[in-house]
């Protein structure tokens, strides 16, 4: 998952990314705190069944759509009462259960939501190889055995709607798009997204507990470079992959994290436009860690939910992925 952001909204992103993070270090709890009462409370949706990746892009989708939809609602309302006010030159009124409901419309804030998943194998491509990518290209990411995985599915390749080139998705890795609306955090630009998702992984990879009777501490050290993502090794591998995407201020992608991935998936093609870059995991780094998927996920949530300074987190675990669609 590459790196996402509109030029707009950062022109010297390494810049500003240690600029957030010399923010992030001063308050040392937290890197930004809502101004919202929505935004108080966080809801991680925990998929904790394997599923295809284009149906995890849909569930991400269609919250997205929710936030933008309730946008538009209020930009319409907002436009209509300055329309008034034109035409009757300031004297247009409006009685008070009318003004109470317009309120509560304006006042509409959906909660931050933070999705994770495991997908079944698949390489995705972004817009910058949109055009130039082959049928032979493609046929080699969706004809690759893996090196250990040798039972799982033959990768699909899918072209998605972000920045960036070629990155996979699969088992082994968890996939987590955060879902929130940056006008209602204080101060919280998406250049520092990036910055707090980055530093939420660090700390995923030092605390997240072991699933055994040690209760032990992963303890792995992890790290920023200029190139964005979260490294081990001083910088020489590449434990996840960091990207997201903003549309007026709705969020959505985040991180993959590599846990017991089959690397091959990844280190026989160059992923993300970085030459001569290898991936690893987190099983890699600490072969006798005894963790999982679900448990770095519940974990990066717990961390991701300080730096954002919020004080309620709501899990739900869902085997259902068509629960979207039943609970509407």
């Amino acid at each position: 998952m590459s790196r996402c952001i509109r030029q707009s909204v950062c022109t010297n992103f390494n810049v500003c990314r240690r600029q957030c993070f010399s923010t992030y270090a001063s308050a040392l709890k937290e890197m930004t705190h809502p101004i919202k009462p929505s935004a108080q409370t966080l809801r991680h949706l925990q998929f904790t069944q394997r599923i295809p990746f284009q149906k995890g892009l849909e569930i991400q989708e269609t919250l997205v759509r929710a936030n933008l939809d309730i946008k538009d609602i209020q930009s319409k309302i907002e436009r209509k009462l300055i329309q008034l006010d034109e035409e009757y030159k300031g004297t247009a009124t409006i009685n008070d259960n009318e003004k109470r409901i317009l309120d509560k419309v304006m006042a509409m804030k959906p909660n931050p939501i933070i999705l994770t998943f495991e997908f079944e194998p698949t390489y995705t491509g972004g817009k910058r190889i949109k055009k130039t990518m082959t049928p032979d290209q493609i046929a080699a990411y969706e004809s690759f055995i893996p090196e250990t995985q040798k039972d799982n599915p033959r990768p699909k390749f899918v072209q998605v709607e972000r920045g960036g080139q070629v990155t996979f998705h699969g088992p082994g890795q968890i996939v987590i798009y955060i879902i929130l609306d940056l006008k209602t955090f204080q101060s919280f630009p998406a250049k520092c997204l990036v910055s707090c998702i980055e530093q939420a992984t660090i700390r995923t990879l030092k605390n997240t507990k072991m699933c055994d009777d040690t209760d032990k501490p992963l303890n792995l050290d992890a790290m920023t470079t200029k190139d964005t993502g979260v490294w081990v090794e001083n910088g020489k591998k590449k434990v996840a992959s960091v990207g997201i995407h903003v549309r007026r201020s709705i969020t959505s992608h985040g991180v993959a994290i590599n846990v017991n991935t089959d690397l091959s998936y990844m280190n026989s093609f160059e992923m993300c436009g970085l030459k001569n870059t290898l991936t690893t995991s987190i099983m890699e780094q600490r072969p006798d860690a005894v963790v999982n998927v679900q448990s770095v996920a519940i974990s990066f949530v717990k961390e991701m939910t300080k730096l954002l300074g919020i004080k309620t987190l709501e899990r739900m675990q869902i085997d259902d992925v068509n629960i979207l669609k039943k609970n509407p």
